[in-house]
């Protein structure tokens, strides 16, 4: 188990692969009532699948290891370029900043980036998000 003592400002992981199929694509456009694009961007996916991606793939390789407490929320996303059915994502996280909250010490606060690229290594989300994080010196 990871706690907040265990993470170091600057640390970078990649995590996951994860590809884009045209059976997935129609199931969350028709399931989430996406609207439909019309021309050359035909085949681009939805920006919010995209978070929904990053987010299994950090809950499936980091956060199952990690005495998380959730999230106070997300400062930021961008979509810097459009993601493509067959595409393969990968996802890249960064550590920016911890600290102890001064209300709650028995927690700290990390801020990192989280970015997904494809299979070209080009960023097509990238979220700056914040989480809480148990720290061991007052887990029970």
């Amino acid at each position: 188990m990871r706690y907040w003592e265990d993470l170091a400002v600057g640390e970078t992981h990649r995590y996951g692969r994860y590809e884009l199929t045209e059976k997935e694509h129609a199931d969350f456009v028709s399931r989430f009532a996406v609207p439909a694009v019309v021309g050359a961007d035909a085949d681009a996916v939805p920006g919010y699948w995209l978070c929904c991606i990053a987010m299994r793939l950090l809950v499936d390789h980091a956060l199952t290891d990690m005495a998380s407490l959730g999230s106070p929320g997300v400062d930021r996303i961008d979509w810097p370029t459009a993601a493509r059915i067959g595409d393969v994502l990968t996802l890249s996280t960064e550590l920016l900043s911890a600290r102890v909250l001064e209300s709650r010490p028995e927690m700290g606060l990390i801020k990192q980036t989280m970015t997904l690229e494809n299979q070209r290594g080009d960023a097509v989300a990238r979220m700056w998000t914040n989480a809480l994080v148990a720290r061991r010196e007052t887990a029970s």
